[in-house]
């Protein structure tokens, strides 16, 4: 009858004890090792009687002055010195590498707002690396990969640990050159008979409307759809029409002359920004620093308004 197999020959020994015999047989002297491992001189000799007891062999042998290690001790420690080595030059490769944060965005968002103020973080904070994921997806609570989210408001989060980031502010937008193709119409005018850039529904378009000329008729539901703000924005740089641009992440295109905003009336949305973080409950520095940098961005452009 064949018997269960023997677990105990691939068990390992205590790594404690493993490590006291290393430092004695690299030291050479057990009051080196215990002071090197920060432990008394019998604590490391009670760790290397263990270890002999459970390999059934003498690893060293007591001399006048000392301890020699035995033919088995060589080879054990030649083994040992290996393997302590590549794990002290693994850990001293972690310690060495700077700091990693990882943020998922949505598409808008990274490309309008983050990615162009990431190298003012980066040159402050050399010693951090940021990793951006650009996914029209919100980021949900089982996301494991990433530190940081920025995302539109979503009931898988607890409320909690939903953070308001950043507030909608819509306006239509178009090119210069576009606008001075419409600009000797009334503002009315310029919607009503001008090409509308819609981002998937016509909701915002329609409360925009709904703000700026009240109960006049007007039909939005002509011109051109697209998948995300970010495309119709594109769209509109290149002449193609009005596209309504949040302020809030097109503030630097409005100013630098990218794109036009004509007619002064900004309505709030229902797509506002959130910050959720992973390590909320034990904050990691780098991602603290990354968070600070943040707010203080969006701080800094609300003073400039």
């Amino acid at each position: 009858m064949t018997g269960a197999p023997d677990v105990a020959v691939h068990r390992l020994p205590s790594l404690n004890a493993l490590k006291a015999f290393e430092s004695v047989a690299r030291l050479g002297a057990l009051n080196r090792a215990a002071e090197e491992l920060n432990v008394t001189e019998s604590a490391v000799s009670r760790q290397i009687r263990a270890l002999e007891d459970d390999l059934r062999v003498e690893l060293f042998r007591r001399v006048h002055r000392g301890v020699r290690l035995s033919p088995e001790g060589e080879q054990l420690a030649m083994s040992l010195g290996t393997a302590f080595e590549a794990i002290r030059r693994g850990v001293e490769q972690i310690r060495a590498r700077p700091g990693v944060v990882r943020v998922r965005t949505p598409p808008t968002f990274g490309a309008r707002w983050l990615l162009p103020r990431l190298r003012s973080f980066e040159t402050a904070n050399p010693d951090l690396t940021v990793r951006v994921s650009v996914l029209w997806e919100n980021m949900d609570p089982s996301d494991v990969e990433n530190d940081v989210g920025i995302l539109y408001e979503s009931r898988q989060w607890p409320p909690e640990e939903l953070v308001p980031f950043l507030m909608e502010r819509l306006t239509p937008v178009c090119s210069p050159a576009y606008y001075q193709t419409v600009a000797h119409l009334e503002p009315l005018e310029q919607v009503r008979r001008g090409q509308i850039l819609h981002c998937s529904g016509m909701t915002d378009w329609q409360r925009w409307v709904a703000r700026a000329f009240g109960d006049d008729e007007i039909d939005v539901g002509h011109g051109e759809t697209f998948d995300t703000m970010d495309t119709a924005l594109r769209a509109a740089e290149a002449g193609r029409g009005f596209a309504i641009g949040d302020l809030s992440m097109i503030g630097d295109d409005v100013s630098l002359g990218r794109l036009v905003a004509p007619f002064g009336v900004v309505t709030g949305g229902v797509d506002n920004l959130y910050l959720v973080r992973r390590d909320r409950l034990r904050p990691k520095p780098e991602v603290t620093r990354f968070v600070e940098w943040l707010y203080a961005q969006v701080e800094e452009m609300n003073e400039g308004r």
